[in-house]
């Protein structure tokens, strides 16, 4: 019995012995884990260290308090960092906190952010009105044959830069022929004429015949220079600078420009008041606006004065030359023109335009792109940089206009406060920033 006693508290002794190294084991087996994650979360070795070896001191009590201790400090870490899936400081590229965002150069890049600096500045303070792009009316020829006739040949088409002296056409006329042949004759009867009066003349002087025949025959002379004179008046009238032989004429350019129309075709017949060709010089266009009355002291000749149209790829500057002196009875405003010159050719002939026309200049310490400012909060904002981040600042606006001289129309406004001259901000595509700054801040989460 003592035998089996003693083996007995042997087992005994030993299974007591197991449970105190089973317990050893999966105290350290937690201590190791929080170990682990406590390093994911950037916590040093000496707080897993001090969780082992709780564990391993009170058993399985110590083993709930080590993993509570880790689920804790899992929570504590998420809170402080924003980041609810427990990565590493740096593995986002973006966050913002108060107001402020980080963005990496690769973000900035593929967001297209233009980064300006403010400063001082001319701003032209505008007018906007509406207007419509026509011809420069005192550009534009239209061409006729003059006389009826029949197309030989069509030399210019629609859309052909032609310049001055140009061959559009030839015609075939039966009356242009007729009229050559009045001027062949008118021609051949002066001839005749001028012999006749030369042998009168001889004859007189030698009072071999009577003064009467003499005088007669310088009247004949006379007469028929006239007929040969109007002759070719008829001709040149019908035929033009063109001329032409055997009833061909030519239809020449009469300016330098590009064919708008064109109503012509070989083998056509024409009469003489047929508007064939239609020659326009673009080099300059008209601008028509419409100014209201309440703006009429506002507007006048000589000012400068910006134009943008649908599908133009930048304003265009121009001046006003005309101010109307009456009013139109129906929307009781005035007309006005803007001239431009060499415009690119988007701004067409028959386009709705927008003029901004400059009313006055101010010199101002701090302007900003017009395209820089957002509006957060029900607050007009101005993303500025700050080292790597940028800071949604409230401003103060001033004026609003366009950057002249060289400022190719660029729309622009005046910081009265909130940004300093020197300061670098975001201009284009800043709507980017008030998207990004308008979404839910990351890293409200729980690691687990």
């Amino acid at each position: 019995m003592s035998n089996n006693s003693g083996k007995f508290e042997l087992t005994r002794k030993g299974a007591a012995a197991l449970a105190v190294g089973a317990l050893a084991l999966v105290g350290a087996a937690v201590g190791a884990t929080v170990l682990v994650e406590h390093r994911l979360h950037g916590h040093g070795h000496g707080a897993g260290h001090d969780h082992g070896h709780d564990a391993h001191e009170h058993g399985e009590e110590g083993h709930e308090q080590a993993q509570h201790r880790g689920h804790g400090h899992g929570e504590d870490h998420g809170h402080d960092h924003g980041d609810p899936a427990g990565r590493p400081d740096g593995a986002h590229e973006d966050e913002h906190v108060g107001g402020k965002l980080r963005l990496s150069p690769a973000m900035i890049e593929n967001a297209g952010l233009e980064l300006l600096t403010a400063g001082p500045g001319k701003v032209a303070v505008t007018l906007r009105l509406p207007g419509e792009i026509a011809l420069n009316a005192e550009g534009v020829a239209h061409v006729t044959p003059r006389v009826p006739g029949a197309a030989r040949e069509v030399k210019k088409q629609l859309g052909d830069a032609v310049k001055k002296g140009d061959v559009l056409a030839v015609l075939d006329s039966r009356e242009l022929a007729e009229l050559q042949r009045e001027l062949l004759a008118a021609r051949e009867r002066l001839t005749l004429a001028e012999a006749s009066f030369a042998r009168q003349e001889a004859l007189w002087k030698e009072q071999i015949s009577a003064e009467k025949e003499y005088l007669a025959a310088r009247q004949a002379v006379a007469e028929a220079r006239i007929e040969h004179r109007s002759a070719a008046q008829k001709l040149g009238a019908a035929a033009g600078a063109g001329g032409g032989k055997g009833g061909g004429y030519a239809l020449i350019a009469p300016i330098d420009g590009t064919i708008i129309e064109k109503h012509i075709a070989v083998g056509e017949v024409l009469k003489e008041d047929t508007q064939v060709f239609v020659i326009a010089d673009l080099s300059t266009v008209w601008v028509n606006v419409t100014v209201y009355a309440k703006d009429l002291r506002r507007v006048h000749v000589g000012q400068g004065a910006w134009v943008t149209a649908e599908g133009t790829p930048a304003p265009a500057r121009g001046t006003v030359t005309y101010l109307g002196h009456v009013l139109d009875e129906g929307n009781r405003s005035a007309s006005a023109r803007v001239e431009l010159r060499e415009p690119d050719r988007a701004f067409r002939p028959g386009l709705f335009a927008t003029v901004d026309v400059s009313v006055e200049e101010v010199d101002a310490p701090v302007v900003v792109s017009d395209e820089a400012i957002q509006r957060v909060d029900g607050e007009d904002v101005v993303f500025v940089q700050e080292g790597d981040a940028f800071e949604a600042r409230p401003v103060k606006l001033g004026r609003r206009g366009a950057a002249t001289p060289a400022g190719q129309g660029a729309r622009v406004v005046e910081i009265a406060e909130g940004v300093a001259a020197g300061e670098r901000y975001v201009g284009k595509n800043s709507f980017v920033l008030k998207a990004e700054l308008g979404k839910p801040e990351a890293g409200h989460g729980h690691a687990h």
